[in-house]
């Protein structure tokens, strides 16, 4: 027997799950893409084209690929096709800057690059192999046999590596394995209650680990799709009132933007059955949420790019009780374990807040190439997450705020989340942020910057004597800001770090 024989017969890899998929369903349309439509085969078939056009092009095992796009088939391609042959997919980020993206293709010595039009100015040092994806390159992909690839490709060598947003320091490169994926996959079953007759809106950018588990979870299973370049409210609208897709994963910030359009309450949501919301919904949003789309069930997560997405999840049939505090973030995972710890690594009683750490098949092998930063993620034996969260009497873990967005003002901490949702229960309140200022006094100084609900007349003060109401006195903002809107990632993720750079020197809303 032969070394790729045996690694065959008994490894876990990424792109053997779309072929497996197309084995069972080749008829059953895979995608639907502005117009176009791919089966399961045709889709399998792409992706043996697109591995054998980069090992035409000299990309081998162990070689990184970098892809700069907007979500599309041949995206999806690059994903399961490099995962045949191999090679490290490198998704990067819109936002990065030219100077961003050089780092990148250099720190990963990325041998080949696929680009859209669109975003070739931010590459300023392309490799020796570049791609356009174009119309010509999609038309060269036929050149190539679309038969079965298979090379040797270990369940632990790395599939992604994907580069977090850079603020004062270089972004990191979070290692992903097949194993990593295969750890999802259980845990999509597990705890998310998948099944073949789910039809997915692909709209988070596949740059972003949310956006690539929903991918692969959609295509290992075998379930239909539509896919989306990017997740802007009028398109999701028309996917789900025209292509009735049933399964959606978004950033709360969009699931406000959603909630906030015009007649809304017009629109058929009945096709609606597995709504996923990461990052903090107010809960006056959630509950207009469940409101209007009472056939689906609502499923909050917390997870992590370095956890392949995984951590914690609302079981649907608790979350109407779980939200009776802010933020449920449910139970851990199946495939990890998970703790609420103190700085010394002890674990903290119930109610109290403390870090979560976790372990687990899940968990990304470290940063790439950076071992000192890889020492401090994993000190103790656990990943370090950085974020605050509690437990409470039932076991259900609440998440409280990310360590760095703590306001530490005058000698008191104060959770960011808390006092976003008590702003968030003003009627008049879209969107809400809260973010730790420098003040002479006070050290930090807590800070709310509000977007308005369409048509809503309020005021600073309205707002200032809206929270003095609910929130104990050093937890009330020195200062509100009325803004049209917030600076926000691809994913919809409000850039707090932004904001802090806009409120620095602008004069206050208004104060105590």
């Amino acid at each position: 027997m032969t070394d790729l024989e045996f690694n065959l017969i008994h490894r876990f890899n990424v792109g053997d799950a779309l072929r497996r998929s197309a084995a069972r369903f080749p008829r059953q349309r895979a995608i639907y893409f502005l117009g176009r439509e791919l089966t399961y085969a045709e889709l399998d078939a792409l992706a043996n084209r697109m591995a054998r056009k980069l090992m035409a092009s000299g990309v081998g095992r162990g070689d990184s690929v970098a892809i700069f796009g907007a979500n599309s088939p041949e995206y999806v391609a690059a994903f399961f096709g490099c995962a045949r042959i191999g090679a490290a997919l490198v998704p990067i980020n819109f936002m990065f800057t030219a100077e961003d993206v050089a780092y990148v293709l250099e720190k990963t010595r990325v041998k080949a690059l696929l680009v859209e039009p669109a975003f070739q100015a931010k590459v300023s040092s392309p490799p020796a192999t570049c791609f356009v994806l174009d119309d010509k390159f999609r038309d060269s992909l036929n050149e190539y046999d679309g038969s079965a690839v298979e090379q040797f490709v270990e369940s632990e060598s790395t599939h992604l590596i994907i580069f977090t947003s850079g603020t004062t320091a270089k972004p990191k490169g979070v290692v992903l394995t097949h194993l990593n994926f295969y750890a999802y996959l259980l845990a999509s079953y597990a705890d998310y209650g998948r099944d073949r007759t789910i039809k997915f809106l692909l709209a988070l950018p596949m740059f972003h680990v949310a956006g690539l588990v929903m991918t692969f979870g959609c295509f290992a299973s075998g379930c239909e799709s539509v896919i989306l370049p990017l997740p802007k409210p009028d398109q999701i609208i028309h996917a789900i009132a025209v292509q009735r897709v049933s399964c959606i994963s978004l950033p709360a910030t969009v699931w406000v933007g959603l909630i906030s359009m015009p007649l809304i309450e017009a629109v058929d949501l009945s096709s609606l059955r597995r709504l996923f919301v990461f990052q903090y919904l107010p809960t006056p949003v959630f509950q207009r949420w469940r409101r209007i789309a009472p056939n689906a069930e609502w499923i909050n997560c917390w997870g992590q790019t370095e956890t392949t997405a995984l951590g914690s999840t609302t079981p649907p049939a608790e979350l109407g009780r779980m939200l009776a505090a802010p933020d449920p973030i449910g139970v851990q995972h199946i495939p990890l374990e998970l703790r609420i710890v103190d700085e010394e690594m002890n674990d903290v009683e119930p109610g109290k807040p403390g870090e979560i750490v976790l372990r687990g098949p899940c968990v990304s092998p470290g940063y790439f190439e950076d071992p000192e930063a890889n020492g401090a993620l994993f000190r103790g034996g656990w990943h370090h997450t950085g974020d605050v969260a509690r437990v409470d009497e039932h076991g259900w873990l609440y998440f409280l705020d990310r360590k760095k967005d703590m306001i530490k003002s005058g000698g008191e901490n104060v959770s960011s989340q808390e006092v976003e949702e008590a702003i968030a229960q003003h009627p008049g309140v879209a969107e809400v942020a809260v973010v730790g200022l420098h003040d002479p006094y006070w050290i930090e100084k807590v800070v709310a910057c509000v977007v308005l609900m369409p048509g809503k007349q309020v005021n600073e003060e309205d707002l200032m004597a809206h929270a003095r109401s609910r929130l104990a006195s050093f937890k009330v903002p020195k200062q509100i800001h009325i803004m049209s809107e917030f600076p926000k990632n691809p994913t919809g993720k409000v850039l707090k770090r932004v904001l802090r750079q806009q409120l620095d020197g602008e004069p206050a809303g208004t104060g105590q």
